[in-house]
């Protein structure tokens, strides 16, 4: 279910159970690991690996997080 919402975002890499799963317009974004960049919608650019990295991310842009938990609570930072 990676990517499961997906409308017209583009350029978007993932990989693992549930990674990228609200993303909706956001693009350019590489999410690998259970539950990365879960809550991403219109965020663009971001990387996340790891498990629940950048989790709660929806909107922010230009992020990149490494390992478990990786910048879990961030919403909307650049």
């Amino acid at each position: 279910n990676s990517l499961y919402l997906n409308t017209t975002g583009y350029f978007n890499t993932a990989s693992g159970s549930s990674s990228l799963l609200s993303n909706t317009t956001g693009y350019s974004n590489t999410a690998s690991g259970f539950n990365s960049l879960y809550f991403n919608t219109t965020g663009d650019s971001n990387t996340a690996s790891g498990f629940n990295s950048l989790y709660s991310n929806t909107t922010g842009f230009f992020n990149t997080a490494s390992g478990s938990l990786a910048l879990y609570s961030n919403t909307t930072g650049i």
